[in-house]
């Protein structure tokens, strides 16, 4: 009786196994046909993408890899790399999730998105803090920011609002109290106005005629760590005057998508494709001549062109403010 059991067990198994497995080949070979503004159609492809569980990935990629920033830039990498003869397939964008999944920024990844979707849905309760505030640290959030939270929720706790609310309530009060100490929008936007279609050369001369070191800045529209020290780190005062008198402060976007002149499509040296856009241009300078390709990422340069110093993402002022009293 007991064999009988497990030979059924077995069997059972065994039949669910193939039946994933054939699920799994038949998204695969789907393809995409996404319409631009169409609800309905990109519930369906969602839909279709969380079925890729069934060749191996498991709840949390599916949410991390169905959230907007994530899917989209594998989407968009994917739409301007293809052939014109070529069919976008969930088999492609499987390949690109696998490949994304064994480099070094997918762990973070995963937790931003996974911490920040558990804000999104937690009641923001005074009486949970010590465990909550856990969530607020594994996002990097400075541990000033946390502790005028922490003084903030003690006046607005409110269970029937999520931390996402909350917080967000928390950044509009912060931001009216420091409008008087912060440069204006006009000012701040001048400082971080993407450089466009520039030359390195030109700015190395442009920073010798100046007599400042060049202090090139490597960014992005899509890049979400930008945005961050741009809020906690850059728009403090007195680094924002630092920037304006002291450097010859370049903002170099590595997504812009403005085509370069043909005159200045030539191949990449790194990977031999066809460099179509400035932010392909930028993206390899930071990659050819300063060994780096992550995003932000800070530069300071003398006049003979040799690094002095560079930086990637911090959220600490002291540290970057240490960065730009380096000897020039």
């Amino acid at each position: 009786m007991r064999k009988t059991l497990l030979i059924i067990t077995l069997f059972l198994s065994f039949d669910g196994f193939c039946q994933s497995t054939q699920d799994c080949e038949k998204i695969l070979k789907k393809e995409i046909n996404l319409i631009p503004n169409n609800t309905d159609n990109l519930k369906r492809f969602i839909e279709d993408f969380s079925l890729l569980k069934n060749c191996g990935l498991d709840d949390g990629d599916i949410e991390v890899f169905s959230s907007g920033p994530v899917l989209g830039t594998i989407l968009v990498e994917l739409a301007s790399n293809k052939e014109t003869d070529s069919k976008l397939t969930f088999q492609k964008i499987y390949d690109k999730v696998l490949e994304f999944k064994e480099s070094e920024a997918y762990e973070l990844t995963k937790r931003t998105i996974l911490v920040s979707n558990e804000l999104a849905i937690r009641p923001a309760n005074i009486d949970n803090w010590q465990e909550d505030k856990i969530l607020l640290q594994k996002l990097q959030v400075p541990s000033t920011i946390i502790d005028e939270f922490h003084n903030y929720l003690k006046e607005h706790s409110n269970p029937e609002k999520t931390y996402k609310q909350v917080f967000a309530d928390f950044q509009e009060t912060k931001k009216t109290k420091e409008s008087e100490t912060k440069p204006t929008k006009k000012e701040y936007n001048g400082i971080f106005k993407n450089a466009g279609n520039v030359d390195y050369k030109d700015l190395l001369n442009e920073s010798i005629e100046l007599k400042k070191p060049l202090l090139l800045y490597f960014t992005g529209y899509a890049c979400i760590n930008a945005r961050k020290i741009e809020h906690y780190v850059l728009s403090d005062s007195t680094i924002t005057e630092k920037l304006k008198n002291e450097f010859h402060f370049v903002n170099l976007y590595v997504d812009d998508r403005t085509s370069l002149p043909e005159n200045e499509s030539i191949k990449s040296k790194t990977n031999g494709k066809l460099l179509k856009y400035v932010g392909q241009k930028h993206s390899e300078l930071q990659t050819e001549k300063f060994k780096n390709n992550s995003q932000p990422y800070f530069v300071i340069i003398d006049k003979n062109g040799n690094k002095i110093k560079d930086i990637g993402y911090t959220t600490e002022k002291k540290v970057f403010e240490e960065f730009l009293n380096t000897e020039k």
